[in-house]
């Protein structure tokens, strides 16, 4: 396909970036809370077990988040169908791993508040990185769905 039948938005590339970067906070983030998970039974015997914890959130959602990105800036400089038909089924893929994620870190918080009466700084501090996997998640789903709303266009359009 030539490069003007296919109108691909050149700040498909951007949002691809922030993507990957969004991929790579989310999975560092998670390296963090399991450091932070290990730390807190070695030093303190008590264990505040989080939802992110348990279901690895921060590791499956990130791959999902960093192969929507790399779609996303590929279809943006190869414009291809074929790449155009992946990076909707990817980023469709991530928007979903990012509405379980926001589900999962909500019921957390839930639960957290429910549960504890005088939290030490190990569970403060693990609710604050819930809380930015919260903003990185928002973040991930409006950016998957803008990604797939333009390349749908662009499918639609040529």
């Amino acid at each position: 396909m030539s490069r003007r039948r296919l109108w691909i938005r050149e700040e498909t590339r951007l949002l691809g970036a922030i993507q990957i970067m969004t991929g790579l906070i989310v999975h560092f983030v998670g390296q963090l809370w399991t450091y932070l998970f290990t730390t807190q039974v070695i030093a303190f015997g008590k264990a505040y077990l989080p939802l992110v914890v348990i279901t690895r959130y921060a590791y499956w959602s990130s791959v999902c988040f960093l192969f929507s990105g790399v779609f996303a800036v590929l279809t943006e400089r190869m414009r291809s169908t074929f790449l155009m038909s992946y990076t909707m089924a990817v980023n469709i893929v991530s928007a979903c791993a990012a509405v379980i994620g926001l589900l999962i870190l909500s019921f957390e918080f839930i639960i957290y508040s429910l549960t504890t009466q005088a939290p030490i700084w190990p569970e403060r501090s693990g609710k604050i990185l819930s809380e930015y996997l919260f903003l990185f998640t928002i973040l991930e789903l409006f950016t998957a769905c803008t990604v797939a709303h333009w390349i749908y266009k662009a499918k639609h359009l040529r």
